[in-house]
């Protein structure tokens, strides 16, 4: 999108165009008249450039490794996602321990941009799967639910501001669910089901659910059983069936 469809079919239609990794002004006479049908296709002879959603295993963001073959140090993550230390990106504690993107035994690689700082215990949550937008959707998911951990070493007097300007502070306790119940709530709460999906739900869901299972998702820690990484497999499944 960035290197390819704005440059060339946008920025005509602008005076200038600004992304967080491109920049640039429009040489010519900008266009006017915007045309009635924009139709988004796959390039002609690039069938490396993009890739089919409905097939697996998914492919990690990252496409062009360099081959390494050792994790990068701590601080190497940490300058590459902007953070001035080393510590989990959902609790803000530490140590850290440095989490795969998409594990490497489903195609991921040693490149820094493969790799997240979790805690050990949010480590041991986070989902082992090969789809890496799905991965940092689920960090994101799982820092808000568990916002008030990361001030739990603040001053009192930080403590106070925040809560003047309506941050809560305080770890929510959150009563333990059994395996599938847990699974319920993060679908619900990381997905949007709604009670009607979970009322529909047919073998046909099961068996594409075990197939989106067994070819894009792994174990870690030798833990089979991870919420994070069944629910995913859930909706992924949900949506292969919607589309038929």
């Amino acid at each position: 999108m960035i290197r390819y469809f704005l440059p060339d079919v946008i920025l005509p239609y602008l005076t200038e165009l600004v992304t967080p990794l491109y920049e640039a002004r429009n040489p010519g006479k900008q266009k006017n008249l915007m045309p009635d049908e924009l139709r988004l296709e796959y390039p002609e002879g690039d069938k490396g450039f993009w890739y089919d959603v409905d097939l697996l295993p998914l492919r990690s963001r990252e496409t062009n490794a360099d081959g390494r073959k050792t994790p990068p140090s701590l601080q190497a993550i940490a300058d590459y996602l902007g953070m001035s230390e080393a510590c989990c990106l959902i609790c803000w504690g530490a140590p850290v321990d440095r989490a795969h993107v998409v594990p490497t035994s489903l195609g991921g690689s040693m490149d820094v941009r493969n790799f997240a700082l979790l805690c050990d215990r949010h480590h041991k949550q986070a989902p082992d799967i090969a789809d890496a937008e799905a991965f940092w959707a689920w960090v994101d998911y799982a820092e808000i639910r568990d916002s008030g951990s990361k001030w739990q070493k603040a001053s009192e007097d930080l403590k106070e501001w925040l809560h003047a300007r309506g941050v809560s502070t305080e770890m929510k306790t959150r009563e333990e669910l059994d395996f599938l119940s847990a699974v319920k709530f993060e679908l619900q709460h990381l997905y949007g089901w709604s009670e009607a999906d979970f009322s529909t739900a047919s073998w046909d869901l099961t068996h594409e659910y075990h197939r989106v299972l067994d070819a894009a998702t792994g174990k870690h820690f030798g833990v089979d059983k991870k919420v994070s990484t069944h629910a995913w497999a859930y909706h992924i499944a949900r949506q292969r069936l919607a589309r038929g």
